[in-house]
């Protein structure tokens, strides 16, 4: 009882962000996708948000929104949402729930960049993701280098030397990861998110002294999307070959000539920062990689999603992300 008490005491901050104008994206396998347009006089900056998650990674709310942070600075920024958020539209049942990391890949980003540089009038752009966000940035340096002028990967493995702790019951779960359905994650955090201060989610996605606890059961409940399947089996298939392949296991990870910066969170439990920091060397001279550790200069051990939404991100990492922009503001 007095566990159940506590849990209905939850502290919640909803989203409070609204874009300037949303602008439709048609993939070239049917998809109807969204991007969420924060428009200054700058140059186009594009922000991808990871698995599970939303376009809420970065315009939930002022204090926590990298969107808002670069628009007041000057940057036109965009925020898409990929297939299976909410709104966009499959263009069949089936292909609500089967999609894979291949399909943000070669479909969604491709046709996402497409509309921000017609629509800015740019031959280029910039980057920023986060965890699987700077994933898809890696097949976007592989694929169509020409079109990402720089781009930033928070927490964003492309090999897996060193899995985060788990990675074991994930590679036993691959059996059971058939079929075409997906994985309830927005039900599992809006359930997950009237616990409050017991939040068993909360150590494992962030460092929970650097997360304000309104904030992030706010975005258990509203920021969280489904999973496939398929997205799952690929992960897998990914631990298991020890790098970021294709689903016919092609390396999407090679050297570029772009600038990339790279961050990896001391305390993050979902990857680890040494596997982002392989992933700097594989990618080349042009990569720099930034450790989010008390031991390397940093105000706290960084987790998964603090660096993006956590108290002290504003301050400290937001203005890393800024400086490496402004470095890169001009095409190499």
């Amino acid at each position: 009882m007095w566990w159940l008490s506590l849990s209905g005491c939850v502290h919640v901050l909803g989203p409070t962000l609204v874009p300037d104008a949303v602008v439709p994206v048609t993939t070239a396998d049917g998809w109807s996708l969204e991007l969420r347009r924060y428009p200054a006089d700058g140059p186009a900056v594009l922000l991808v948000h990871g698995m599970g998650a939303s376009h809420y990674n970065w315009d939930y709310r002022e204090e926590v929104s990298l969107a808002w942070w670069l628009q007041q600075r000057g940057w036109d920024v965009w925020v898409p949402s990929l297939r299976g958020d909410p709104g966009t539209t499959p263009p069949d049942a089936l292909s609500a729930r089967a999609y894979r990391f291949d399909d943000f890949a070669v479909h969604d980003l491709p046709a996402i960049v497409d509309v921000v540089l017609a629509e800015t009038g740019q031959d280029d752009l910039l980057w920023v993701g986060h965890s699987m966000g700077g994933m898809l940035l890696y097949t976007a340096l592989r694929d169509y280098p020409a079109k990402v002028r720089a781009g930033v990967a928070i927490a964003s493995p492309g090999v897996f030397d060193d899995p985060a702790a788990g990675a074991g019951l994930v590679r036993l779960s691959r059996p059971l990861l058939g079929g075409d359905r997906r994985v309830p994650a927005a039900a599992i955090g809006a359930a997950s998110s009237r616990l409050g201060r017991l939040n068993p989610l909360v150590g494992r996605v962030g460092n929970p002294d650097n997360l304000d606890p309104g904030v992030v059961n706010g975005m258990a409940r509203e920021a969280m999307v489904p999973i496939s399947l398929g997205m799952g089996r690929q992960v897998v298939d990914w631990l298991r070959a020890g790098e970021l392949v294709t689903v016919d296991g092609a390396p999407w990870l090679v050297e570029t000539d772009r600038p990339v910066l790279l961050m990896g969170g001391a305390k993050d439990r979902i990857v680890a920062s040494a596997d982002v920091a392989a992933t700097c060397a594989r990618l080349g001279p042009t990569c720099t990689f930034v450790s989010l550790a008390q031991a390397d200069g940093a105000s706290t051990d960084y987790g998964h999603i603090d660096p993006v939404v956590g108290v002290t991100a504003a301050e400290e990492v937001y203005p890393m992300v800024e400086q490496f922009l402004v470095a890169h503001r001009a095409a190499p």
